[in-house]
């Protein structure tokens, strides 16, 4: 069958054409040219990265710092030392986070869809913090999560303690942060909400 938007000849059972247009629905897709998906994890590792990347340098570059300074003085308050960076951290992230709609990704465009139609690659201040705080949620509860484990969890074998302690970081980094980013995409905001497309030459 003939797509009504850019021509292509499509399979007889086809859903939908490369254009995105959907033949079931009889519609076009809101954005011409690229079709809508879905993000698979590398994709929102990539937009993790892209919100993080500056905040994980600066605020571990503080950590060192402290601890190689002040590791006498400190002594048993580390935890103030991890919480300060964590809270660097948390701050630039959410400085950063309008990058999740400017920056071009290799394989996908983040868009935002506001209720009255209209599409751009921009956020407001406002919009750009409601976004975060659904990036926030997921990785302070696995900090806590990690916080608790190392207070009560001394009953564990300590081996297995070390061992989950030593991997957290990779846990935030790889696992947290991209479902983080896929649950900000899937919410919809007070008044707008975030749409991948895909690049069809990927």
């Amino acid at each position: 069958m003939d797509c009504p938007t850019c021509g292509l000849i499509n399979p007889p059972g086809a859903s939908s054409c490369d254009c995105g247009y959907d033949f079931a629905a009889s519609k076009a897709a809101e954005f011409p040219g690229r079709p809508v998906v879905s993000l698979a994890w590398r994709q929102t590792f990539e937009a993790y990265w892209s919100i993080s990347w500056l905040a994980w340098i600066v605020s571990f570059t503080l950590l060192i710092v402290f601890t190689t300074l002040s590791f006498d003085t400190l002594g048993d308050n580390m935890s103030v030392v991890a919480l300060a960076a964590n809270l660097v951290f948390f701050g630039l992230q959410a400085a950063l986070c309008r990058r999740l709609v400017e920056k071009n990704y290799r394989s996908f465009r983040v868009y935002v869809i506001r209720e009255d139609g209209t599409q751009g690659r921009s956020l407001s201040l406002g919009e750009a913090l409601r976004v975060w705080a659904w990036i926030f949620a997921p990785q302070v509860a696995f900090l806590v999560l990690v916080s608790l484990l190392t207070r009560f969890g001394q009953q564990l074998p300590q081996f297995i303690l070390r061992f989950v302690i030593s991997i957290s970081p990779w846990l935030r980094f790889l696992v947290v942060g991209p479902y983080a980013v896929s649950l900000a995409m899937r919410v919809r905001h007070r008044g707008f909400r975030l749409q991948a497309y895909g690049l069809r030459s990927v």
